[in-house]
């Protein structure tokens, strides 16, 4: 861990950007696993139907957000055990996808329950994010330039 002098305190900057890279991977591998599940199942347009945006899009503008907001929570309330992460995780991605509702349109029972999957599939991606670190980088970076070139 970065030390600063003689003090045993770790470097903000470098939490901060282990932080962004981590959330960053976590948002990159939600997009490839749920791509492959639309692929697999034969989704047009990178669109499933009713759905009112694009994956990359629902993914880094409403579910990356909300997955922030409920590590800010967790922080807040200074939990460490993976029920109540998911449990928060889960509330966060309903939020989420209503949120999307309320902006793009939609049936807020359908957007809620997609949020809250996607949102849970976010957290487990980020939780092997933190177990592979080697793979944070691809996942953080090289997907986010994909989505911008292709979508």
């Amino acid at each position: 861990m970065n030390q600063h002098k003689d003090f045993n305190l770790p470097s903000v900057r470098l939490n901060a950007g282990m932080y962004a890279l981590t959330k960053l991977s976590a948002a990159g591998l939600t997009f490839i696993l749920i791509s492959l599940f639309m692929l697999i199942h034969g989704y047009e347009n990178g669109i499933p139907s009713g759905w009112p945006v694009s994956v990359p899009y629902a993914i880094y503008a409403y579910g990356l957000p909300a997955a922030i907001l409920a590590d800010a929570l967790l922080r807040i309330f200074r939990s460490t055990s993976l029920s109540p992460a998911l449990a928060l995780y889960a509330i966060a991605g309903y939020g989420a996808g209503l949120w999307l509702t309320a902006e793009q349109g939609g049936d807020s029972l359908v957007s809620g329950l997609t949020g809250l999957a996607v949102l849970l599939l976010f957290r487990i991606a980020q939780i092997a994010g933190e177990r592979f670190p080697i793979l944070l980088p691809f996942f953080a970076l090289f997907i986010p330039l994909i989505c911008l070139v292709l979508f």
